[in-house]
């Protein structure tokens, strides 16, 4: 029978040897540098905000009182040298008798603890705990008192154990706390592209919504597959569509992890709950999109290595996924597929082609998949086919590798934070393992890893990304499972014996506390208009583009389209082109035919009004965020914009505008540079 026990001793050797006064001494250490740190920050919001008095005086006394709590911190860390400190310190650490007698209590307080974060980072101190010192002062001190709690609910619990345990719950929750936060009914966008992938979910339903065939989205066709499911369901408000959003996000994370943590066979359902945990705030370490983890489902639920004809199925269909989803995704269902193979079959006495064969033949067959399926849906789908290639076209920023301001420590130091544990764990154990494994397992692997590592980079540098390690998934997922199934020793070793299970606590704690870092740190309360600015400007907005539909004009909306059918004030018939998601692909790609037809449509003034971002004329210079991608907007949407139309209504707080063509017209010389680019790049 399996141990079914809350702990088990194969994660008490994971934590390492249990010393109570050590550890106590290096949480006072942490607690300090939190308390400091966050009267230091607290200060600065103070000095930076013109706040009124009161909570002026207010915030000024916390600083007073982080700072005397900062040398209570120290004092008792001296004390923890004396002579009568031992015995104290066991008693601090095994926690007070009474929460062990009164189980509701400890229910109780672990309950709040794990809520409390997400209330007062989202909800009643967001303002004051948007900086990174009080946040982790907030979240430690709840980590603290969660995990005496688990402590006194679980005896056998050791200390470390109650605490990997209390953050990693506490980590997950609060994520999926700030992922629900954005299901509102506020009718303007969220974000830059928020609402655009509603209406881009929406055109695999266009007949019936819009009453007209329109193609599909070139971009991440299978993320707009998933969400383009509620279109079909009903007439659902948008707050329904967020939710199902943030379902997709939640439910296809989850899913993967548990997958991973399950192929890992932990005998202990503790392990397993907390290996997915983990599994689960790494790929949001990304984050890796939902649409993508459909393959690493597909792959990591029913692959078996022993059996080839359906692990060559189960890739087939993965990479027809993958095909119709991103193109660095291609050959990931394959390689993952050979990496589970590597992991759990040895080579034995076989020869190496015999042994290379079954890997060798998923990947040959799951790429050919994979650009079949996207060749298919290329010509299945109506779009233009030079739509697909606009990533090959695009400019590479090579800088974005390195510090820069769009994404501060670069997209090679940040990998290399992420993934350094991971990569540590697999240095060390295949060195101290070396004979359980053949020299083709190990290169193999590597060199898997190698390639999508490289890729991922150059992906991530292409106009447009560059500002977070979305684009480093299929690296993310692969080193997460091969870095599994080495750390907790789950691969199968040549030599036909067991191997022997060595753990080591500081590789342990940064494991988990990089993931559990990056989830705490992300997130934020919603900063929306107050309810009535939002009504003034949604009726403003109904006003002029409703008026210059009477007239008898077009009414383009390049963004907040999705009031086209979310908002039924909006009485306006869809102009299929232009979408802004789609338009900055075709800018950022110079792609000359889409934007000559745009050049075309505006000078013959085809729109009677144009709904879209604030139109702005001013380049940004390399030392302000997004420039290239602002200034390749400004030269080849807005100035050519601003020649034929004129704003009549701007609505900045929501993000809107409302463009009139402009009355005596007498061409436009933007136009004419931008069409000599475009003449210069085909040559």
């Amino acid at each position: 029978m399996p141990d079914r026990s809350f702990v088990t001793e194969d994660f008490e050797k994971m934590l390492g040897t249990h010393k109570p006064t050590r550890d106590l001494r290096w949480l006072l250490l942490v607690l300090f540098v939190l308390l400091i740190g966050s009267a230091y920050q607290i200060a600065q919001q103070v000095l930076a905000v013109g706040v009124t008095f009161t909570p002026r005086a207010q915030r000024w006394l916390m600083v007073v009182g982080l700072i005397g709590a900062g040398l209570v911190d120290l004092g008792v860390f001296a004390a923890t040298w004396t002579s009568w400190w031992e015995k104290l310190s066991l008693r601090v650490i095994q926690f007070p008798g009474f929460l062990i007698r009164f189980r509701w209590l400890s229910w109780s307080l672990l309950v709040i603890a794990i809520l409390g974060f997400p209330v007062l980072v989202l909800g009643l101190m967001g303002d004051l705990l948007i900086d990174v010192f009080p946040r982790f002062l907030a979240f430690g001190l709840l980590v603290f008192l969660g995990s005496m709690c688990l402590k006194a609910l679980f005896p056998r619990l050791s200390a470390r154990g109650a605490g990997i345990t209390t953050s990693l719950i506490m980590a997950f929750v609060y994520h999926i706390a700030s992922l629900l936060i954005q299901v509102t009914d506020y009718p303007f966008s969220l974000s830059w592209s928020e609402t655009s992938r509603y209406y881009l979910g929406s055109l695999f339903a266009a007949q019936k919504i819009y009453g007209m065939q329109i193609p599909p989205s070139v971009l991440h066709p299978t993320r707009y597959l998933m969400q383009s499911v509620l279109f079909f369901v009903g007439d659902l408000p948008l707050w329904g569509h967020r939710l199902w959003q943030v379902g997709l996000w939640a439910i296809c994370a989850i899913w993967a992890a548990y997958l991973i943590a399950r192929r890992l066979r932990f005998q202990n359902r503790l392990m397993t709950f907390l290996v997915a945990l983990w599994v689960y705030l790494s790929l949001f370490q990304g984050p890796v999109y939902y649409h993508l983890l459909v393959p690493v489902i597909i792959i990591l639920g029913w692959f078996d290595p022993r059996k080839f004809w359906r692990g060559l199925f189960l890739v087939i269909l993965a990479s027809a996924w993958a095909g119709i989803s991103r193109v660095n995704w291609f050959p990931v269902p394959a390689m993952l597929a050979a990496a589970l193979y590597i992991l759990e079959e040895k080579q034995g006495d076989a020869p190496l082609w015999r042994y290379l064969t079954p890997p060798a033949v998923w990947g040959i067959v799951g790429v050919s998949i994979a650009f079949a399926s996207q060749t298919l849906y290329m010509f299945v789908s109506g779009n233009d086919p030079d739509a697909f290639t606009s990533s090959f076209t695009s400019d590479l920023l090579w800088y974005r590798l390195f510090p820069n301001v769009t994404y501060p420590l670069g997209m090679i130091i940040n990998v290399l934070l992420v993934s350094f544990p991971l990569l540590w764990v697999l240095v060390a154990r295949f060195w101290k393992s070396r004979g359980g494994w053949s020299a083709i397992r190990v290169l193999g692997l590597w060199g898997m890893i190698i390639v999508l590592l490289l890729g991922g980079l150059v992906v991530s540098v292409k106009i447009g990304g560059g500002s977070n390690l979305h684009n480093m998934d299929a690296y993310l997922v692969l080193l997460v499972v091969v870095g599994g199934y080495v750390y907790f020793y789950r691969f199968v070793n040549e030599q036909n014996g067991a191997s022997k299970t060595v753990y080591y606590w500081p590789r342990t704690l940064i494991l988990v506390a990089i993931p559990v870092f990056l989830a705490v740190r992300s997130g934020a309360p919603l900063d929306l208009p107050a309810p009535r600015v939002v009504a003034a400007s949604l009726d403003a907005l109904h006003q002029h583009v409703n008026h210059a539909a009477r007239d008898g004009g077009d009414v383009l909306f390049i963004s907040q389209r999705h009031l086209l059918h979310f908002d039924d004030a909006v009485d306006v018939p869809l102009i299929p082109e232009y979408e802004k998601v789609f338009f900055m692909e075709m800018v950022m790609s110079k792609n000359p035919a889409y934007l000559n037809n745009f050049y075309d449509d505006l000078q013959s003034q085809r729109f009677a009004a144009i709904v879209s971002d604030q139109a702005l004329e001013h380049y940004k210079g390399r030392d302000e965020a997004w420039s290239e991608e602002h200034n390749v907007w400004v030269q080849f949407v807005s100035r050519p914009l601003l020649c034929y139309y004129q704003p009549r209504l701007t609505l900045r707080v929501v993000h809107a505008q409302v463009l009139f063509p402009r009355p005596n017209v007498e061409g436009c010389p933007i136009i004419s540079e931008n069409q000599q680019i475009f003449a210069g790049s085909s040559q």
